[in-house]
Formats: structure tokens, C-alpha cells, sequence
């Protein structure tokens, strides 16, 4: 026994010597995966505001402020940077990584991940195109899963190639996953922002709803808020686009005209 948790404690050591003697290589990777990430947080954030024809609100917030509206960047970020760290120390703790029944299934990813994820990139413009809506929102988000999957086994191939543990490995079909990824980061976000801009300019959407102090009889839905400003449209509206409007949370209440309150 003290001799097996002799060999754990030795194990464990390795494995966070070889992280910390990685540690550069790491920060340079979550540099750049963080970069991708709040590209395609743009991405997602400025297809969002052009349904609403109302980009000209990314012009006047902050960068940080609409960037951190997305959800796609925190979980690009996080679920990379775990990657990052378990490759590295696994590749330290078994001895023929490439035996393991986890690479192999990396393998099989990176070999027909990104013809599926052809699929999904097709499929999803079409069916944006024929307003599809909620169809094209569920196909964008299992594309997202897809997407890391796929990423994540990608950058386990090329971390165990560059490690020189299978040097024999061919890689090409890790190149040409980037090259869909990257694709891929362009076209999702964009449907993804486009149709849930088309669900919440509905009249039942959940958009958090407002009253102009000058004009309570008419419902207004928030669209986006910073600070102590609010931009407002009015729940219903002719034509396609809803007329956003910039206004203070002063200059509006909770509560419609007539509504009783305590």
C-alpha cells in the first residue's frame, strides 16, 4: 500500500511539473482561444442588434459591455482552459496515450466531426431562411456542442502530435477540423443572434417590459441596458422592424396608467 501511494503522490508531482513547465504555452493558448471566444461574442452580439436595425447601440457602449451580453465567450473560455490543463497532465499520467480509450474517441471525432458539422452549417441558413425559427435555434446550439466536442478533440491530437507521442500520426484531418471550425464560429453565432433577435421582437416574448412616464398607456419592451440607460421598442408595431429607442430608467415606470396599486 504505501508503496501505490507512493507512485500516486509521484504521479501527481509529475503531472503538475509538466503543467507548470507548459504554463507559458497554456497562457499563449487561452490568449488566443479568449480572442476567438469574444470574436464570435461580436459576432452573436452585432447579428442580434441588426434584426432589431439598431447597431448604431453598439456604437455608443463600451466594447466590454456588449461583449459581455454573450454567453459565448464565458463558455468558449472556461470549457478550452480545462482543456488546456487535463491534456496536458493525462498525456504525463498514462503511459500510451494513444491506446487510451479516450483518444481513440477523439480520433473517430476528428475524423467525421467535421462532415457532421458541414451538415449542421447547411441546414442551419436554410432553415433561417424559411423562418424556421425555434428549429434553427435548437440546430445552432447542438452545432455549439458539436463545435467544442470537436475542438476539444482536436486539440488533444495536436498536443499528443506535438508532444512527439505519436509521431507516426497523421494530422491532416485535424487541419481540415480548424478550417470548419473557423467557419463555423462565423456562421452559428450570426443564425444563433439573427432568429433569438426574431423571438424576442414577438409581442410574447419575455423581454422585460416598460411604460414611458409620458406615455403609460403604451407597452414597452427592454431591449438593452447599461448603466441608467435603457433601450426601449414598443411591444407592438407595424411593419418588420421595431422602432428602438434610447431613454433613462428615470424617464420610465413598471407600472401601466390605471393599473391599481397599495
Amino acid at each position: 500500500m504505501p508503496s501505490k501511494d507512493n507512485k500516486k503522490a509521484e504521479t501527481a508531482r509529475a503531472n503538475t511539473r509538466r503543467i507548470i513547465e507548459q504554463a507559458p504555452k497554456i497562457l499563449l493558448g487561452l490568449f488566443a482561444i479568449t480572442g476567438v471566444a469574444y470574436l464570435a461574442g461580436s459576432i452573436y452580439t452585432r447579428s442580434y442588434f441588426s434584426e432589431f436595425r439598431a447597431s448604431w447601440i453598439l456604437d455608443e457602449v463600451p466594447t466590454t459591455v456588449y461583449f459581455s451580453q454573450s454567453w459565448i465567450p464565458l463558455l468558449l473560455v472556461l470549457f478550452l482552459g480545462y482543456l488546456a490543463t487535463t491534456n496536458l497532465a493525462s498525456m504525463e499520467g498514462q503511459g500510451n496515450v494513444t491506446e487510451t480509450t479516450r483518444f481513440k474517441v477523439s480520433v473517430a471525432m476528428v475524423q467525421y466531426g467535421p462532415w457532421l458539422l458541414v451538415v449542421f452549417l447547411i441546414m442551419i441558413p436554410l432553415l433561417s431562411g424559411l423562418r424556421w425559427i425555434v428549429s434553427t435555434i435548437v440546430l445552432s446550439v447542438i452545432a455549439i456542442t458539436l463545435l467544442l466536442l470537436l475542438c476539444a478533440s482536436t486539440l488533444e491530437l495536436l498536443v499528443v502530435r506535438l508532444a512527439k507521442v505519436g509521431r507516426h500520426m497523421d494530422v491532416s484531418m485535424a487541419y481540415l477540423s480548424l478550417a470548419v471550425m473557423t467557419v463555423g464560429l462565423y456562421i452559428v453565432p450570426v443564425q444563433l443572434g439573427l432568429n433569438w433577435a426574431r423571438v424576442d421582437k414577438q409581442v410574447s416574448s419575455n423581454l422585460f417590459k416598460v411604460y414611458l412616464r409620458d406615455d403609460e398607456a403604451r407597452e414597452y419592451k427592454v431591449l438593452f441596458s447599461t448603466g441608467d440607460r435603457l433601450y426601449i421598442f414598443p411591444s407592438a408595431y407595424e411593419g418588420e422592424y421595431p422602432p428602438v429607442a434610447a431613454t433613462r430608467a428615470s424617464e420610465v415606470t413598471f407600472i401601466p396608467a390605471g393599473a391599481e396599486t397599495d
